[in-house]
Order: structure tokens, then C-alpha cells, then sequence
């Protein structure tokens, strides 16, 4: 997945169609049962105006993709209380969705979390073809990739990550400048989540 030029820098191999092909590949064959079992429980449950729905959802994405939420229920309520926003939204292929299911008051305590990682499973099981997923794993393989080859030049600092909308423009460039337009964020999703950089290949932010 990365290898080293003669200066001995790390370079990435430029991701190719070929590439993408043989990640999905592997990646469907490795997770046949998790994907499948996923596949059925969301299009059975599609809405989010049933409670018990949405926390099954929640729970086995949760579990299933390590998105580590330990206040599963707070989110499945949160995610029913703003359901037909969020069914709009989705349909629709709204990023604003993201951010929307991601802010999440916990409990008692009156703290407010941004599952944000979370959101994006959440908000690409539902419209795929609308939502890239972001992870810590896409994160700093775009982050170095950025650094390398400079495919979407507006893409500036770690933070414009965290930013849905400006994700998704990321993840449509990264795809118009390799040539892999083809391609559905479904399909990107699993390459760059097979795609591993060494941690301490990126520095921290300021």
C-alpha cells in the first residue's frame, strides 16, 4: 500500500482503476456476512420513524463497523425525535444530514457529542450512492495523498474533513483526478478503507 523511493519518503501508489477493482473484491469476500446482514436490516428498515427500527440500526452498525458509540440509545432517540427530517434528507442525498445525525445530546449529562464517523455509515446505509463514508483510516490516506499529489487543491488542512459538504467535493475530486469517475462511493469507500499509511506519517495539527 505505500513504499519507499530512494530519499526513503514515503510515497503512495496512485490509485487506479485496477486497484479499486481488486480492493472491492477482497473486501466483499472478507465481509460477505457483515455486509449482507447489514444490507437486509436497513432495507427492511429503511424510515426512522419506528424507535425499535432505529435502534437495531444503530446498534449492529455500531458494532459491526467499530464506530465505538457507548450511548446507543441517545443516538437511536435522537435519530427517531428528528425523523422526518432526516428521511427528507436522506432521500434528498443531503449532506446537512451528517451533521444533523452526528450532534447528539448525551443523557443527563447535558454533553454534546459529534459522532461523526458514525453518521456517515449511517447516512451511506441508507443512499450510497449520496454518501462517501469517513473514517480515521480515509482520513489520513487522503491527508498524505493530498500532501503527495495535490488532487483537489481546495483541500487545505485535516479540518476541511470534518467539514461533510467539503468532503464530499474531496471524495468527487479525488475521483475525477484518478480517473475513477466509474466508480460509486460505495465502491471508493472500500478502497480507501483497505488503503493503510504507518500513524506517524501524519503530523499533528496545530
Amino acid at each position: 500500500m505505500w513504499e519507499l523511493n530512494t530519499k526513503m519518503k514515503m510515497v503512495l501508489r496512485r490509485p487506479t482503476a485496477e486497484l479499486v477493482n481488486a480492493a472491492c473484491e477482497k473486501f466483499d469476500r472478507d465481509n460477505f456476512v457483515i455486509e449482507a446482514a447489514l444490507n437486509e436490516l436497513f432495507n427492511q428498515y429503511h424510515g426512522n420513524g419506528i424507535l425499535p427500527h432505529v435502534l437495531l440500526k444503530v446498534v449492529s452498525l455500531n458494532r459491526l463497523y467499530s464506530t465505538q458509540i457507548l450511548a446507543v440509545m441517545d443516538v437511536a432517540s435522537h435519530i427517531h425525535e428528528n425523523a422526518k427530517e432526516i428521511d427528507c434528507g436522506l432521500s434528498a442525498g443531503s449532506p446537512l444530514v451528517v451533521e444533523t445525525i452526528g450532534r447528539v445530546t448525551i443523557g443527563i449529562t447535558g454533553k454534546q457529542r459529534y459522532n461523526f464517523s458514525f453518521a456517515t455509515k449511517y447516512c451511506s446505509w441508507h443512499n450510497p450512492a449520496a454518501y462517501p463514508i469517513w473514517d480515521s483510516r480515509v482520513d489520513k490516506y487522503l491527508y498524505h495523498l493530498q500532501r503527495q499529489d495535490n488532487f483537489a487543491p481546495f483541500f487545505r488542512t485535516n479540518s476541511d474533513l470534518w467539514d461533510y459538504p467539503k468532503f464530499v467535493e474531496v471524495m468527487i475530486a479525488f475521483r475525477e483526478f484518478y480517473g475513477l469517475e466509474s466508480f460509486a462511493f460505495k465502491e471508493t469507500d472500500k478502497f480507501l478503507w483497505s488503503e493503510r499509511i504507518p500513524v506517524d506519517e501524519r503530523p499533528a495539527e496545530g
